[in-house]
């Protein structure tokens, strides 16, 4: 459906009327009231010269916008690195009560086949390595987010 504002500007750009933007105007007098006006406004749109970008312009709003270009570059990066480090913690709960009975576990069986002292010991290296790989994997979250969030490096053929 047309409206008003679509006829304004189609004339004010000097754009030929479509069946619906005449159908429009013969029962709109606001359109028809505003014709003038806007043939007007078509004029001297056609008649202005169009300016040529001065050279150099890009590089300068660039270099104006660099500032603000930069902070909200930080911004976002945060916000990437918060909600893969919300991700990435939201299990470690479940993991670590997952662990902890198989721990518990682990060691019952243990002691059922060997002396309490030699039990003790392997859960106690199992329970390091677990702590090891819980380390390594929930610190290489924020690497992860970081390198996912950095610009992508031209390759060289």
């Amino acid at each position: 459906m047309i409206t008003c504002d679509d006829v304004d500007e189609l004339r004010a750009f000097g754009r030929p009327l479509v069946a619906d933007a005449e159908a429009h105007v013969r029962g709109c007098t606001r359109c028809r009231e505003a014709e003038t006006a806007l043939g007007a406004v078509s004029a001297t749109l056609a008649a202005s010269a169009v300016r040529s970008v001065p050279a150099g312009l890009t590089a300068q709003v660039l270099a104006a916008a660099a500032p603000l270009l930069a902070a909200n570059a930080a911004r976002a990066t945060r916000r990437r690195l918060v909600r893969a480090l919300a991700a990435g913690l939201a299990p470690l709960p479940a993991i670590l009560a997952l662990d902890l009975w198989l721990i518990r576990a682990g060691y019952g069986l243990l002691t059922r086949f060997l002396p309490d002292a030699l039990s003790l010991y392997v859960v106690a290296n199992w329970v390091g390595f677990l702590a090891l790989l819980l380390a390594l994997t929930y610190g290489a979250i924020p690497f992860l987010a970081a390198r996912q969030t950095a610009a992508p490096q031209p390759r060289s053929a």
